[in-house]
C-alpha cells in the first residue's frame, strides 16, 4: 500500500472510531510503528487529527469537511506534480480563474511567490490559501456556499465571472472522455466551470490519471475547448493521443522528491 493510501485509510479509521493507536495501525498496515508515527505527524500538520500519547484523536469536523479532506488526499502526490507544473504557466500581470477542485488547491500553493497576480475564484479554500499575500489580489465571486466542496455556486458566481477579463482558467473535473467531454458530478459545479471556459482566453485542464475514461453527471465543455492539459505519468498514452488529435496541448508532469512536510521539493 502506498503511503498516501495508508494515510487516507487512517483518516477513515479516525472518522469511524474517533481514536487510533500506533500499535494497532502498525499491525493493520504491516509497517513499523515509526512509520505510523510519521504518518500521524504528517496528518496532524495537515489538520486531519491531533496526536496523543500512543496514537491520535479525530479533530471535530462536519461530514462535508471529512469528504473534502479525503478527496484532497486522493492522488495527492500526482496533484502536487500537476499543480507545480501548472504554476509555471502563470506570469506577472496575469488575471486567472481557479475552480474549487482539490487539484486546483494544490496548484495555488505554488503561486505564493508570483508577483502582480489577480486570482478570481469561487473556492473558499483557495481564498484562504492565498490570504495575506500582498502580491496577489484575490477576488471571491460570492454566491451560495456549497458546503461539500467549500465553494460558492449559483447565478451570482456565474454573473461575477462574466464581468472579468480572464486570461487563463485553471480547472479540474470529475471525468474526461473524448465523447462526453469534461464532466462534473453536479450541475451547479458544471455551470460555474462552464462560465470559466466561456470567459477565459486560455483553458488549462488539471487532471490526474483517475479522471480519464470516466463520465460524470453534467458536461462542462467538449475536450476541444481545452488549450492545455496537465496530467501525470499514470494517464494511459492512448487517452492522451485522443486529446492531441483534437488539438489539445498535452503536458505530463514528471516526478520529484518530496520535501519535509509533504510538499514537493
Amino acid at each position: 500500500m502506498r503511503a498516501e493510501d495508508r494515510r487516507r485509510e487512517i483518516v477513515r479509521h479516525l472518522e469511524d472510531y474517533g481514536i487510533v493507536k500506533v500499535t494497532e495501525l502498525s499491525n493493520l498496515f504491516q509497517v513499523t510503528e515509526e512509520t505510523i508515527r510519521r504518518d500521524l505527524e504528517r496528518l496532524e500538520a495537515e489538520g486531519y487529527l491531533k496526536r496523543t500519547y500512543g496514537g491520535a484523536v479525530k479533530i471535530a469536523s462536519t461530514q462535508e469537511e471529512t469528504a473534502f479532506h479525503i478527496r484532497n488526499m486522493r492522488n495527492r502526490y500526482e496533484k502536487q506534480l500537476i499543480g507545480r507544473k501548472a504554476a509555471e504557466l502563470v506570469q506577472p500581470g496575469d488575471v486567472i480563474a481557479v475552480d474549487a477542485s482539490t487539484t486546483a488547491l494544490q496548484f495555488v500553493h505554488y503561486l505564493k511567490d508570483k508577483k502582480d497576480l489577480v486570482v478570481i475564484t469561487h473556492a473558499l479554500k483557495v481564498v484562504m490559501a492565498l490570504a495575506g499575500n500582498p502580491d496577489i489580489t484575490v477576488i471571491c465571486t460570492g454566491g451560495t456556499l456549497h458546503s461539500r466542496t467549500f465553494s460558492f455556486v449559483g447565478p451570482l458566481v456565474e454573473s461575477a465571472l462574466a464581468n472579468y477579463n480572464i486570461k487563463k482558467a485553471f480547472i479540474s473535473c470529475k471525468g474526461v472522455t473524448l465523447e462526453e467531454g469534461i464532466t462534473e458530478s453536479t450541475e451547479v459545479q458544471a455551470r460555474v466551470k462552464a462560465e470559466m471556459v466561456r470567459g477565459a482566453k486560455e483553458i488549462i485542464l488539471l487532471a490526474d490519471h483517475d479522471k480519464f475514461g470516466t463520465t460524470a453527471l453534467a458536461t462542462v465543455a467538449p475536450v476541444k475547448a481545452v488549450h492545455k492539459l496537465i496530467t501525470d505519468v499514470g494517464t494511459p498514452e492512448q487517452e492522451l493521443e485522443k486529446l492531441r488529435r483534437v488539438g489539445v496541448d498535452v503536458v505530463v508532469a514528471e516526478g520529484a522528491s518530496v520535501a519535509p512536510g509533504g510538499r514537493l521539493a
